[in-house]
């Protein structure tokens, strides 16, 4: 596109818009992940039921790739700032806010949705606190200067 075509429009309006096409390309990519059933994100606790047919998920994807050239056109025409996202900052964001997850599912706390049996307070906090250590030491290591090679114990 031509940026002689481009539209000034106040920084404010620009950033709001920068950060409603980035979470509306963000929803896109994770339907697409969704209807094209990635393997490499098999999950434990969710099972997927694909209730969508063959025909729905290719009209689906016809319309996202649709919404993705708009999403360009449209950061283009109004030059709306990229994002830069750091995968180190994003993994520490989203592990902290499972460790604090974690806290919440331990028997002291758990025990606020009734009486708790013995066994699953003994079963349960040394597993609770077992993730809890290695999610800490994923932010240590991503807090850490950058490891250059992995050395194993």
């Amino acid at each position: 596109m031509d940026l002689q075509n481009c539209l000034e429009i106040p920084k404010n309006h620009r950033t709001y818009l920068s950060i409603t096409m980035q979470v509306l390309e963000d929803t896109i990519l994770e339907v697409e992940r969704i209807l094209t059933n990635n393997p490499s994100c098999t999950k434990i606790m969710t099972e997927t039921l694909n209730d969508i047919s063959h025909c729905e998920t290719t009209l689906i994807l016809q319309h996202m790739a649709e919404i993705k050239k708009l999403i360009s056109h449209i950061a283009i025409k109004l030059k709306l700032e990229k994002q830069l996202r750091k995968t180190r900052n994003a993994i520490l964001g989203s592990m902290t806010v499972q460790r604090i997850n974690l806290e919440e599912i331990k028997s002291k706390k758990l025990s606020g949705y009734g009486s708790m049996p013995d066994q699953l307070k003994e079963y349960l906090d040394p597993q609770v606190d077992r993730i809890i250590n290695l999610i800490e030491e994923i932010c240590k290591i991503l807090r850490s200067e950058k490891v250059k090679e992995f050395k194993g114990k």
